[in-house]
């Protein structure tokens, strides 16, 4: 008998296209089953024999290399990407899997797809890309939020917003991360997926993971552009004639105007004057400029084999549509990772960011309002306090006078982790790792009289806010990894805890000695002073553990468990447990299906799982005082005296909101990937709602916190991924189309089938629309069947749902919901050597909005608005009723059912133009990359809306709007 000297052969694995290492790459030693993987350095160990060895080095979307060991004892891979492989690492919670071997439904966004167009928050690229997240922008204002659910909402009153992990961190909704910086997003979302972070991720969760450095020569890179704003578009406001013709008209009706002689009843001398004159000015107009975007933003990255580091700087600007609405943003990240020793790694994340933010207050309502006969400004060029006559209706150009109006925001966060990873055996990692979140907030408003803060001959006001907040996380987990044969085992168990704290002073008062001071002298107010201070703490301890087993490369198992203690809930009520499972078949890997011509990948998904949530403010449980003031009479004087009341009732048993979520998907791949997809199918019951309800009026309260009330979301999904053109002239295209359809129902209320008061209805979604049902405008010829309600032709039509020939409140129905049918998105990408097109659709369908133009019609005429068809007995429309100066929109029945329209819209969001200079170019200019392009953002809207953009969700106030931006890549 003879024995093969055995030796032991290292290395890592790297990846052509970043030069970063592949974790959980697969190392086979060929012609048997012995094997190991990659760790998360994409280091490996293995021992083969030392003659005529060959290692088979794979990685899902890469192409498999084999190397002969010929007695080398290390041993370094790069692997290149498999073009026609669209499988990839996917970062889920405290750790990453191959997209081959998820159980759970999880979609994945790589860094060129974050910087594929300018944002403002690196979160908006996810728009239409992602099944099941239904996104939309929040305004066109500079720095203006994003509205977004994954799965449709499940709370009533508790948050429905979904979990945003940075770098493993808790960070929250306002994203601030550089999207140059992020190397890729993953949206998780079943309880598969989600679960690990317990009732953290009970409305889905959003992983960001930042770049980092690599070994090797040091890399340098820039990133600018510059873009202009215009608006996007916007409601027709009435001009000066139609605005006359439109109080005229009020005034006909109630026998007040007969010819154009009765103008100098109805009009001001001033309104009169300019009217004759010609003389009108559309204030919409006056205050909505021309902004602009800017970013500009260096990074540099390298390192050793010892230690690497990726360090960034950025500076972002973004000019609204209105004067002095304007946002600055500055931020640094730096990265270090650290090898201590050969199996202890040291790794740091710094952020810091300072936001400088100058807001306006909304002043449309006001400019969409006033008589368009009145002048903005003097002969001197001077703005006009009162333009229309009167001394009351105020010119919505004031604020911009200098020195009039300040509302200033200074925020500085530092946001950053610090790890340690210890390899402590070839299977075994564990690591640690520390969070810091602090954020100081400083925000100063001064209002200067006859601002639209004070009002015309108000007092000036003066107030400023300070604000700190500040989280810290603990984590410490262990994942040990162990292969043999056909089976592959791993396990993770871990612990985490954290705390956060958020203190509030503000003080204000009014009548300024001098307005010089702005909010920087509060101690100047005369009158009107107020005080104030907050403090909000809260903490949630974890444990967590999860299996993965795979057998035979094709059946996966994956089981989970996390326990969660909120100390917002009651007590004997704060711990939660939340367990989740899945299982998926590769049947691609299945002999019957192996040699199928056309099929690449075939696999089926299903999972199983149970998440919670106590979003609730803290003390909720308690019960909680208020102060209340009173009067003493003494003699001729009155001395004030202060005191507590009840005002919220305890809640003695308040426990977790609980969703129980099965998800049945598949992922599929044909013609050698160049066709791969998913389709995902899901039901989520949310039971014990945490809410508000109604309390007897004898109780001395009016509400108490409890659990009540079930909701239910059922839907479909689908992702496809197409490569339609890939010709070797260099042509190539492909494209993704997303599809998401929700079902929102509530299930359960606390009493009944209703709840009037908050506009909740059994089997309809959480935000609906309870009203009347507009049909038309009462004509003439209708007299009697108008008058057995009470009406005049002229007036709202509603329909008689009962049909018992009266209107009364029991035929109001649900005329519509917030919540859209469905959502498309279909991204586009064309390169051609050296040029790149790309386009992206976005639709909306099914949503109904309450329309701010719609809903604001000027029935009495006493002000201006949008431009509407209103019935006159010359013109017999049925869009909106008769002006009216003898009534108001208060008092008009049936005014309501005015403000609801189809908020549907498809859009062409973006349209993107770019070239990549040739190597020729490049190598004289001694850079490796150089790259223009153009994008034109939010041109293309198209609705039944007009000029309208509905995503703006039929407000008036900070429209949406529309760029052309150019922009420069290099990296050196």
């Amino acid at each position: 008998m003879s024995f093969a000297q055995q030796i032991l052969v290292k290395g890592q694995v790297m990846s052509g296209d970043d030069n970063l290492p592949v974790p959980g790459a697969t190392i086979l030693l060929k012609n048997s089953q012995k094997g190991t993987i990659t760790d998360v350095d994409g280091l490996y160990t293995i021992e083969v024999p030392s003659t005529g060895s060959i290692l088979i080095f794979s990685y899902v979307g890469y192409n498999t290399q084999e190397v002969q060991v010929n007695n080398q004892n290390t041993i370094n891979v790069t692997l290149q990407t498999d073009t026609q492989d669209l499988g990839e690492v996917v970062v889920v919670g405290y750790g990453t899997v191959k997209k081959s071997d998820l159980t759970g439904s999880v979609v994945s966004i790589r860094d060129k797809d974050l910087t594929a167009i300018p944002v403002t928050n690196a979160l908006e690229v996810m728009q239409g890309k992602v099944p099941g997240l239904d996104l939309t922008k929040a305004s066109g204002q500079p720095g203006a939020g994003l509205n977004f659910t994954i799965r449709g909402n499940r709370s009533l009153n508790a948050s429905n917003g979904p979990l945003i992990i940075v770098d493993g961190i808790i960070y929250g909704p306002n994203m601030d991360v550089n999207p140059n910086d992020i190397a890729s997003i993953e949206v998780l979302k079943d309880a598969s997926a989600t679960a690990i972070y317990g009732t953290l991720g009970a409305n889905g969760v959003i992983l960001v993971t930042t770049k980092r450095g690599a070994s090797g020569k040091s890399k340098i890179s820039v990133n600018s552009y510059y873009g202009v704003q215009t608006l996007g578009g916007y409601a027709d406001i009435m001009t000066g004639p139609e605005w006359v013709d439109l109080r005229r008209e009020s005034r006909r009706t109630v026998g007040e105007w007969n010819s154009p002689a009765d103008d100098e009843k109805i009009f001001n001398p001033t309104q009169l004057e300019n009217f004759q004159n010609g003389r009108y000015t559309d204030w919409a107009q006056q205050l909505l400029g021309t902004g602009s975007q800017q970013n500009h933003q260096i990074s540099t990255s390298g390192g050793s084999d010892k230690a690497t580091y990726y360090f960034s700087m950025e500076y972002f600007n973004e000019k609204g549509l209105l004067e002095r609405d304007e946002l600055n943003r500055y931020s640094g990240r730096l990265t270090v990772d650290y090898k201590v020793l050969d199996n202890l790694k040291l790794t740091t994340n710094l952020m810091y960011t300072m936001k400088d933010q100058d807001r306006r207050t909304d002043p449309m309502n006001q400019a969409n309002k006033m008589s368009p006969l009145g002048m903005p400004f003097d002969s001197e060029g001077n703005v006009n306090t009162f333009p229309v006559g009167d001394a009351s209706t105020l010119n919505p150009l004031m604020d911009q006078v200098r020195g009039n109006f300040e509302d200033n925001e200074l925020n500085k966060r530092f946001f950053g982790n610090l790890s340690l990873d210890w390899n402590a055996t070839k299977n075994l990692t564990v690591t640690s790792r520390l969070g810091i979140d602090a954020i100081t907030m400083r925000r100063g408003l001064f209002a200067a009289t006859n601002t639209i803060a004070t009002g015309a001959n108000g007092l000036s006001l003066a107030r400023a806010d300070n604000n700190s907040f500040s989280r810290t996380t603990w984590e410490n987990f262990a994942t040990y990894t162990y292969v043999s044969g056909d089976h592959e085992w791993q396990g993770l168990l871990g612990t985490s805890i954290w705390t956060e704290s958020s203190e509030n002073y503000f003080a204000e008062g009014r009548n300024l000695l001098s307005p010089t001071m702005l909010f920087n002298n509060l101690g100047a107010s005369q009158t009107g002073i107020r005080l104030g201070s907050s403090l909000e703490e809260r903490s949630l301890a974890s444990f967590f553990g999860r299996v993965n087993y795979k057998f035979k490369n094709r059946y996966l198992l994956t089981l989970l468990m996390r326990s969660d203690g909120s100390s917002v809930l009651s007590k004997g009520n704060k711990w939660g447990y939340f367990p989740s499972a899945a299982l998926s078949w590769i049947l691609k890997e299945e002999s019957f299906l192996q040699n199928m011509e056309g099929l690449t990948d075939l696999k089926i998904r299903t999972s199983y799982g149970i998440s919670g949530n106590s979003a609730v403010n803290p003390y909720q449980t308690l019960g909680g005082l208020s102060k209340s003031t009173y009067a003493f009479d003494r003699g001729t004087a009155e001395s004030p005296a202060f005191g507590f009341y009840p005002s919220l009732i305890s809640a003695p048993t308040l426990s977790w909101e609980t969703t129980a979520t099965t998800n049945f998907g598949l992922d599929f791949g044909f013609f050698n990937n160049r066709i791969t997809g998913s389709i995902d199918a899901y039901q989520q019951d949310t039971k014990d709602l945490l809410m508000q309800r109604a309390l007897p009026t004898t109780s001395g309260f009016s509400s108490s916190w409890d659990n009540v009330g079930k909701v239910r979301n059922r839907g479909i999904e689908a992702l496809i991924s197409t490569i339609n053109v890939d010709r070797m002239n260099g042509i190539r295209w492909n494209s993704d189309i997303t599809f998401s359809s929700n079902k929102e129902s509530i299930m359960e209320l606390v009493d009944g089938d209703r709840d009037l008061a908050n506009g909740w209805f059994v089997g309809h979604p959480i935000n609906s629309f309870y009203d009347y049902q507009k049909i038309g405008i009462w004509q003439l010829g209708e007299e009697d069947a108008a008058a057995v309600n009470q009406q005049l032709p002229g007036e709202v039509r509603v329909r008689d749902q009962d049909g018992d020939g009266l209107i009364t409140p029991e035929d109001r129905v649900i005329i519509g919901s917030a919540v859209p049918k469905f959502t498309l998105g279909f991204n586009n990408r064309v390169t051609y050597k050296g040029v790149e097109l790309s386009f992206f659709i976005y639709a909306r369908q099914g949503q109904m909005i309450v329309s701010e133009a719609a809903g604001s019609y000027k029935i009495d005429g006493l002000e201006n608005g949008p431009k509407l068809d209103y019935w006159t007995p010359e013109n017999p429309t049925n869009d909106y009723p008769r002006p009216n100066a003898g009534t108001s929109r208060a008092s008009t029945r049936y005014y309501s059912t005015l403000q609801y329209v189809d908020g549907s819209f498809v859009k062409i969001r973006d349209v993107t133009v770019g070239y990549n200079f040739p190597t020729a170019v490049t190598e004289r200019l001694k850079v490796s990359r150089l790259r223009f392009y153009a994008t034109a953002k939010n041109y293309f809207v198209f609705s039944n809306m007009g000029p309208y953009d509905p995503e703006r969700g039929g407000n008036l106030s900070f429209p949406m709007t529309r760029q052309m931006v150019f922009g420069l890549n290099i990296d050196l």
